[in-house]
């Protein structure tokens, strides 16, 4: 049971989820959307039928999907950074860097030990050209994560890519 939602997801459905992940996971996405679409009414708007449903349309880039998910997320589970981040990127793989930036830059301070907010704001601001911005946030990532992390990963992102000099020092 997540702790996002109350409520368990009760078998079949519960399967019908395990079977969906492993598809996903497996990288074949219509199946993956085959099993999801067989869990009842009951849990369609559940913590976890929502993520692994914008994780499958975000694997398809369907990114539309994937704001419209990430939106109804952030209406039913607003106390879950998970829903903002998801509407956040979506936006930002719409080419709509500044509204991702808008959308998850208030609610930063909302959820202070995630380092996946302060990193994706580095990227949307890089992608807008505002490097000393970017800049100021990742260094925020690597205060909140683990810095040899956060790094590793930076300087392997196309999306942070502006700032590769500034980390690499």
């Amino acid at each position: 049971m997540s702790s996002e939602s109350p409520i368990e997801i009760l078998p079949p459905d519960s399967m019908h989820l395990s079977a969906a992940t492993g598809w996903m996971q497996l990288g074949n996405t219509d199946e993956a959307l085959v099993d999801l679409d067989k869990i009842s009414d009951q849990y369609r708007g559940h913590y976890e039928v929502l993520h692994l449903e914008w994780h499958i349309h975000a694997q398809r880039r369907e990114w539309e999907r994937c704001a419209e998910l990430g939106g109804y997320m952030i209406e039913q589970y607003p106390n879950s950074s998970a829903g903002w981040i998801n509407q956040a990127n979506s936006l930002f793989y719409l080419n709509r860097s500044h509204d991702a930036y808008q959308l998850l830059e208030p609610v930063a301070e909302r959820f202070p030990k995630n380092e996946a907010i302060p990193y994706n704001l580095a990227c949307y601001a890089c992608r807008f050209g505002d490097i000393d911005l970017a800049f100021d946030w990742y260094l925020v990532a690597e205060k909140v994560g683990e810095l040899e992390k956060i790094r590793e990963v930076a300087l392997s992102d196309p999306d942070i890519e502006p700032l590769w000099d500034k980390i690499g020092k």
